[in-house]
């Protein structure tokens, strides 16, 4: 008998930087029924999408980005300025990640009790049998399965089976090779549906603990004391190192800010206090998001610009990137930049501890 999971959607979509959180987005989209029909909130219009727009003839990547979105901000991953599963990174700047760390039980149990989803774990040393039996039941019951096979860094889905022939999503559907399980690595396989178990107090508390880590102000005083040492010999990796800190949050905390600013997504599920929820939604936008304003997002392209990177770079430095980082204007406007982003961390940080105390 052959089983193929309807409504997939292949990741990354769009800015989507963390495989495991696409691939888990993905993942929910099925699991939690989404099609093509299902109301999908939009951000910035403030309503039902009503399709203005292009991204209106997509729905259920819509649904996929949200919950990409919230998966990010719950993990606390949105917050940061590294990912944890990369090892050129040590120490990492957020709590509770060390150097070789992999998707710990602890991690996984977070979001399955934010999202609210029950599974299955297995790892290789787990048999075919056990591994196969427990994806197909719950296929039957139109819940995929997280895999991690011979490239440990990346994630597929399983959303389907043909006999013993095992179907993988990513960025398209594709039959696995017969011989998965011989490197298979990790197997998280979604079992049900549960009601949310974090509460939203316990939510803003993890923010605040990750925005808090002491390893943002060490990062800091790293980045200001760097720009101070720029040589001709070393300007090519300072203005690596520096485009690198970039990338992540000028997109993670843009993920941050529409979890907490879009509507019927899996962060306001837990929200119990409107109130401060507003509250909140209205300084995350405007610290990370919102135009003209010193934001994070904004910021992160000014320092893209001071580094000469850019879409038609494929946001990589080139020679010019060595030759504008040795200019003693760039060294002074990539430090007034880079704190900027730091300063918008604080306050954020600031608020929800405000805000936490009053739960």
């Amino acid at each position: 008998m052959k089983k193929i999971l309807e409504h997939q959607v292949p990741f990354p979509a769009g800015a989507e930087s963390d495989n495991f959180t696409a691939a888990l987005a993905s993942a929910l989209v099925i699991a939690r029924g989404y099609t093509e029909e299902t109301p999908y909130w939009c951000t910035q219009n403030r309503c039902h999408c009503v399709h203005c727009s292009p991204c209106g003839d997509h729905p259920l990547e819509n649904h996929q980005t949200s919950i990409y979105h919230c998966l990010l901000t719950a993990s606390t991953l949105a917050f940061g300025f590294d990912y944890p599963w990369d090892d050129t990174v040590d120490p990492h700047t957020l709590p509770g990640f060390s150097k070789g760390w992999r998707w710990d039980d602890g991690f996984v149990d977070a979001l399955a009790r934010f999202a609210g989803f029950s599974y299955l774990r297995f790892d290789g040393t787990s048999t075919q049998e056990e591994v196969l039996s427990a994806m197909k039941n719950s296929l039957d019951n139109g819940f995929p399965t997280l895999l991690r096979l011979e490239n440990e860094m990346e994630w597929i889905l399983a959303v389907g089976y043909d006999a013993d022939t095992i179907y993988g999503l990513d960025s398209q559907l594709h039959a696995l090779s017969d011989n998965w399980h011989s490197v298979l690595r990790d197997a998280i396989v979604i079992t049900g549906n549960t009601a949310p178990e974090m509460s939203y107090k316990e939510l803003l508390e993890r923010i605040a603990s990750a925005l808090s880590y002491e390893e943002h102000g060490a990062l800091e005083s790293v980045i200001m004391d760097t720009l101070d040492h720029v040589t001709a010999e070393n300007a090519m990796d300072i203005a690596g190192m520096m485009n690198g800190i970039n990338g992540v949050p000028i997109e993670a905390r843009w993920h941050a800010a529409e979890s907490f600013c879009g509507a019927e997504n899996l962060l306001c599920n837990i929200c119990t206090n409107e109130e401060i929820h507003s509250r909140l939604s209205e300084v995350i936008w405007a610290r990370y998001v919102k135009d003209n304003n010193d934001e994070t997002h904004g910021i992160g392209w000014k320092i893209w610009s001071a580094l000469g990177v850019g879409p038609k770079t494929g946001y990589d430095i080139t020679p010019q990137s060595a030759d504008l980082i040795m200019q003693k204007e760039t060294q002074e406007t990539l430090k007034r930049l880079f704190a900027k982003v730091f300063e918008n961390d604080r306050a954020v940080c600031a608020e929800i501890r405000a805000l936490v105390k009053t739960l």
